[in-house]
């Protein structure tokens, strides 16, 4: 979500709830998106959108379902409600243009009931994840293009509460110039947030092994606690990216007392499985959608730290 988004929602309980597992963030900064060319498919019930980027010269072409499962499975009106960039400028008709989110309400009679609200890059994530009923046509990893500020946790307490009030963020917001010409930086720098999915661990045991040791393995009694393994994904991507905002930059990483190095592994291997691009001064980190595409950061023999190109 943008800086922007982030202040609207930042006491949401929903979703407070649906980043609830998400104790690891960056701080970003990549040129506004907006929907744009908006219009209605009365017979088939659809929102017809494309979707721009400011300095990208590239368009996607998208069209979401209103009765879906994800969005309203009665047969009730769907009203959308739009956010404009520039609220001076007034909108009645279609196409509807300049808009940075829309949120979806169900009416029913006098009653209305809120159900989801997107931004081009909330939709986006939803459609690639499969997660809502939606069409889009074009080069949408074009869009996912970040340059990386700052990586931050937030362990013992929700990004959303970690988040507000905070000085990196306010210091980013102050001192980063837009991207784009006249427009404003919370609608520029972007808060990702990043959870542990589907973690391996793998261990190898010799002939003098014994039996409980192997079944204690399989049984994931040595696997380390989240806080730990997300406390070591920290130094990871600050000493593989160098965030001009942290000041910290864990130069002796693996090294460290609260991460993974007493635990002694071999190899420790981080990606995103995100089809994402972290910029940042000497390079990039190239996401993907599946587990087997996308870049490694790989710490060999708690010693060496490495990034793998796909």
């Amino acid at each position: 979500m943008t800086a922007y988004e982030f202040t609207l929602n930042k006491k949401d309980k929903l979703i407070e709830k649906a980043l609830e597992f998400s104790s690891l963030y960056i701080l970003a900064k990549r040129p506004v998106i907006t929907f744009e060319n908006i219009t209605f498919d009365y017979i088939q019930y659809r929102l017809n959108f494309e979707i721009h980027q400011k300095n990208n010269s590239k368009t996607l072409k998208g069209s979401l379902s209103l009765i879906q499962e994800e969005v309203s499975k009665k047969d009730d009106t769907i009203a959308v409600a739009f956010n404009f960039l520039d609220n001076n400028i007034i909108q009645k008709t279609e196409p509807f243009n300049n808009v940075h989110g829309f949120s979806l309400v169900e009416v029913n009679g006098d009653n209305q009931k809120f159900l989801l609200w997107f931004s081009p890059e909330k939709l986006l994530q939803n459609w690639w994840k499969g997660y809502v009923e939606c069409e889009i046509i074009g080069d949408y990893k074009s869009f996912l293009n970040y340059d990386v500020l700052y990586v931050g946790k937030a362990t013992r307490q929700s990004i959303l509460k970690r988040l507000t009030g905070h000085e990196t963020l306010q210091d980013i917001l102050s001192l980063e110039t837009p991207v784009t010409e006249h427009q404003l930086p919370a609608n520029e720098v972007v808060i990702l947030p990043f959870e542990f999915q589907d973690n391996l661990q793998i261990h190898s045991f010799g002939d003098d092994s014994d039996v409980d040791t192997m079944v204690s393995a399989f049984m994931g009694e040595f696997y380390p606690s989240q806080e730990k393994v997300f406390l070591d994904a920290e130094k990871a991507l600050i000493n593989s990216m160098l965030p001009k905002y942290n000041s910290e930059l864990f130069n002796n990483y693996p090294i460290s007392k609260d991460g993974l190095y007493k635990d002694n592994y071999d190899s420790i291997t981080y990606k995103f499985v995100d089809p994402i691009t972290l910029r940042y001064e000497n390079g990039e980190i190239c996401g993907d959608d599946s587990y087997l595409g996308g870049d490694f950061i790989v710490v060999e023999n708690n010693e060496k730290v490495s990034l793998y190109k796909s």
